[in-house]
């Protein structure tokens, strides 16, 4: 089995630099991603469009690892998200016009590989900090 590690650090690359298409490389066609505030989102395709707007919001930004742990077919990550919000958001609400405010957030991820891909995608992080973080909502 390849390096799990390595399949997330290409990936933070892969979204660190646009290169959304390279993804194909590393998810599975049916790849599934859980995210707090865009809820499930299943497919290649769909996860590729969900990593565009965010791209689209944040141009700068990046998806630093701090610490990874592998064990068996899955990989656990600690990281920060940083960026500028420059751009407008998509939410379930609607679209969110750019803030112009950094962002520096603790996230968790947690990937599930088969086969080589990943197959589960699962995202943790705080909401409330994110929205205090751009300003939607006060401290």
């Amino acid at each position: 089995m390849a390096n799990l590690r390595s399949l997330v650090e290409r990936h933070y690359e892969n979204f660190a630099t646009a290169n959304i298409a390279a993804e194909d490389e590393i998810f599975g066609p049916n790849v599934v991603t859980v995210d707090p505030g865009a809820g499930t989102v299943e497919g290649l395709d769909a996860f590729k469009a969900y990593e565009e707007g965010f791209r689209r919001a944040f141009p700068d930004g990046r998806l630093n690892l701090n610490s990874a742990i592998e064990g068996g077919n899955s990989v656990t990550v600690e990281g920060t998200f940083t960026g500028t919000n420059t751009g407008p958001l998509a939410s379930p609400a609607g679209e969110i016009p750019a803030t112009g405010r950094k962002l520096e957030l603790p996230f968790a991820d947690f990937f599930e590989v088969e086969s080589g891909k990943i197959t589960r995608h699962r995202i943790y992080y705080d909401r409330m900090t994110f929205m205090h973080q751009l300003g939607l909502i006060p401290q």
